[in-house]
């Protein structure tokens, strides 16, 4: 299923042609048999799209989780059910997902998942279902593909700034320029800043959960001649951020229960109440900090032949995290935990493809890449062993007397080293109006764990490492039938892989298995009324096998220094449903969008499953995290002359998405006669409206995003605290953009 999320409307009231490079080629979404969502560069500006999840909610069967353990991005995606199943911010397997800005691999950061920040974007892809043969890399359930704008030949400058809500604003500064012919450049930076929904009534503390983010992005294009295209690009990004933007549910978790061997806990409130009464404030004694830098350089290199063409794309990530957090989530010094990691990533790949025009195409290629991870974590304990109730006197102890300030509970050092090997090919042979695609993709992967530097209370443990090897062959089949030029039908079965790891807990060395994945899809792509009516459907099934299911426990219940952090191989998992994307342009100057999708993700046999707090329950026949039954999201948006020289918009949205469990122990939690609240993120929805002005080089925006300011929260995540379980709240938000642009 293909369709482009927005307005794009061209002068003679159709809907436009959205190319895209699902398959490594520029083509007509329409006519590439992926189930895909696109979104435009106008798409993405009318709908205010700073980050991920501003253009996930818009795409049928793609669920995010906001947890805020990384800041005020840090984000958890599933696409059709798959995803990564976790339940601590140390990363330890690869990404299920893969993530590429400008066809580069970016899915290996230190905080998990990129979400790069929204700056001179040309168009996003959002591909469902297992993108083994071009994609390859641990795009096990799908891809997310950036593509930022290419310099031009001609002029360009644009500005950029908007005001909002909590004292949010930003800069933006677009700059392209031809020095000679055959030769442009292209600059772009963004500057960004909040005060923070989240404001701490501290003054020991971060004041809040504001946030200042600054990138910077230089683009060289240069085309010699002969069929010889180079594209290179360099960016920068630097995002500083205060306390994690959560608030506490007032909930005591089972492993908060556990660590501090106190079954009968109560939630400390100091005075601030707990989500949903409290939206705002907390109370946290720590300096605590979000820090992330990312680095990305990639020169593309193309030369059209006169038999074939050679593509090759070269990549260099580095990224780094830095977290400082207030671990007992109260004003008391008792908990604190600092994480800081950083990664490097090397990629090359080269690709070779008949020309266009003949019958059949084919396409060969082959990648060898390098991601490398180093992470170190420190639980230690602060000033405070007791914490005393102002409200009613009474004093609760958490620690003996005997540790000292700043005696380290629980400390390590890790690193992971991953070597990857590709290579793939496909071939697509038309007959008549069929076409029949048979591609396949054949994996290395070499993975180094090493875990050195650790402390349980202090006590030095041995350093141990380990390696393991996993092989893949995923193949990958679709035939393709063109009813006429706007009737296309589709089959596929395609396979995904995700590699395997190592486990070092307390010197002890454990493998975990690679994930494998199959998926059957029937779809039809339609365009009716003379272009004026998109219908795009799909339909598929999903056997998912060794699902990697990361969780952390305590492994001696008597002792707070012996955490454990674990990764089991669930047996399967099953994931059917149907995907539903229509756009219409009933009348002049008026375009309706829906957006559906139906999700039924179920785990197989599961009898062994650990969650937070070391329990260990049968989750066989249980919805996987992050799998709602119902997505749904519509748009109506009309536009209309003021001038010759003028017009505008107004535009609405709605979002609905049911209700999920945002990790395994959500899952877990009626299995333990846990209340559903936190547990169980309910279903809610959302309304955003939006209007705009174009008035030659001059527009002007505004946007009210919630509403009606609905109480909701996406997810739950990292749960210890004498507070409770805490909750990422989503106020009302309204804004104003203005831009200045040359014609």
């Amino acid at each position: 299923m293909a369709q482009a999320t927005g307005t794009d409307v061209r002068a003679d009231d159709r809907l436009s042609e959205i190319v895209v490079t699902a398959d490594r080629n520029e083509r007509s979404l329409q006519d590439v048999p992926i189930s895909i969502s696109a979104f435009s560069a106008q798409a993405l500006e009318k709908s205010n799209v700073t980050e991920a999840k501003d253009y996930l909610q818009f795409a049928p069967n793609i669920v995010f989780t906001e947890d805020g353990a990384t800041g005020p991005r840090s984000i958890d995606v599933a696409i059709r059910g798959v995803g990564n199943i976790k339940s601590s911010d140390l990363v330890t397997t690869s990404s299920a997902i893969g993530y590429y800005i400008d066809e580069l691999n970016v899915g290996a950061v230190a905080n998990g998942t990129i979400n790069p920040q929204m700056l001179d974007v040309e168009r996003i892809e959002v591909l469902r279902g297992p993108q083994g043969t071009y994609f390859g890399r641990n795009s096990l359930g799908g891809a997310v593909s950036i593509n930022t704008v290419r310099p031009k030949d001609r002029f360009e400058a644009e500005v950029s700034g908007s005001y909002g809500s909590f004292d949010t604003w930003d800069f933006r500064g677009i700059l392209n320029v031809p020095l000679a012919e055959g030769l442009y450049v292209r600059g772009a930076y963004l500057h960004s800043e909040s005060g923070g929904v989240v404001k701490n009534v501290n003054p020991n503390g971060a004041p809040d959960s504001g946030y200042v983010d600054n990138t910077a992005r230089f683009a060289l294009r240069a085309e010699p001649g002969s069929g010889l295209t180079i594209d290179a690009s360099l960016s920068y990004t630097r995002e500083n951020a205060g306390l994690d933007d959560t608030v506490p549910s007032g909930v005591i978790d089972n492993d908060t229960k556990q660590t501090l061997g106190n079954a009968n806990l109560m939630p400390i409130s100091q005075g601030l109440g707990f989500y949903p009464e409290n939206q705002r404030l907390v109370n946290h004694n720590a300096p605590e900090y979000n820090r992330n830098r990312f680095l990305i350089a990639n020169m593309r290199v193309k030369y059209e032949g006169e038999l074939v063409d050679l593509s090759s794309v070269t990549g260099y990530l580095y990224s780094r995290n830095s977290r400082l957090f207030d671990q007992d989530n109260i004003s008391a010094d008792i908990f604190n935990r600092v994480v800081k990691g950083h990664t490097k990533s090397y990629s090359q790949e080269l690709r070779i493809a008949s020309k266009p025009g003949s019958s059949f195409k084919w396409t060969f290629g082959g990648l060898a890449a390098r991601d490398y991870l180093e992470q170190f974590s420190n639980v230690y304990v602060g000033s405070a062993r007791t914490y005393t109730d102002p409200l009613t006197g009474v004093t609760t102890r958490y620690l003996p007397d005997r540790f000292p300030d700043g005696f380290p509970l629980n400390q390590r050092n890790r690193t992971s080293k991953v070597n990857s090997y590709a290579v793939f090919g496909e071939g697509v042979y038309r007959l008549g109006r069929v076409s029949f695609t048979l591609g396949a993709r054949y994996t290395r992967d070499k993975v180094q764990a090493t875990q050195f530097g650790v402390l349980a209370s202090n006590v030095p443990l041995p350093d141990a490492g380990a390696s393991s090897s996993f092989n893949d062959f995923s193949p990958r089949l679709v035939v393709n039938y063109d009813v006429n030029d706007d009737v296309h039908l589709y089959t596929s079965v395609s396979s995904g892989y995700k590699a395997g790891g190592v486990d070092i807990n307390r010197s002890v060395v454990r493998a975990f298995k690679p994930e494998k994945l199959w998926s059957y899809e029937a779809g039809f792509k339609t365009q009716l009324l003379d272009r004026r009516l998109r219908v795009n459907g799909a339909l598929y099934y999903l056997d998912w096998k060794n699902i990697q299911v990361v969780s952390a426990f305590l492994a001696d219940p008597n002792d707070i220094s012996s955490s454990t952090q674990l990764t089991l191989n669930a047996s399967k998992a099953t994931s059917k449903g149907a995907e539903l994307e229509v756009q219409a342009l009933p009348m002049r100057g008026l375009q309706l969008g829906l957006n559906a999708g139906y999700l039924d993700a179920k785990f197989g046999a599961f009898p062994d499953a650990v969650v937070f707090g070391g329990g260990q329950f049968d989750l066989t026949g249980k919805r996987v995290p992050k799998s709602p039954k119902w997505n749904l999201s519509g748009n109506a948006e009309y536009g209309f002359d003021l001038t010759s020289s003028a017009d505008a918009y107004v535009r609405a949205e709605a979002v609905y998405r049911s209700s999920l469990e945002g990790n395994l122990d959500a899952t877990a939690a009626p299995l333990q006669g846990l209340a559903p609240f936190p547990y169980l993120s309910p279903s809610y929805t959302v309304v955003n409206v939006r209007a705009g002005l174009n008035a030659g080089p001059i527009s002007a925006q505004v946007f009210v995003e919630n509403l009606f300011k609905k109480d909701y929260f996406s997810g739950t995540y990292d749960h210890f605290g004498l507070a409770g379980i805490r909750l990422k709240p989503h106020p009302r938000l309204w804004g104003l953009r203005l831009t200045w642009k040359t014609n």
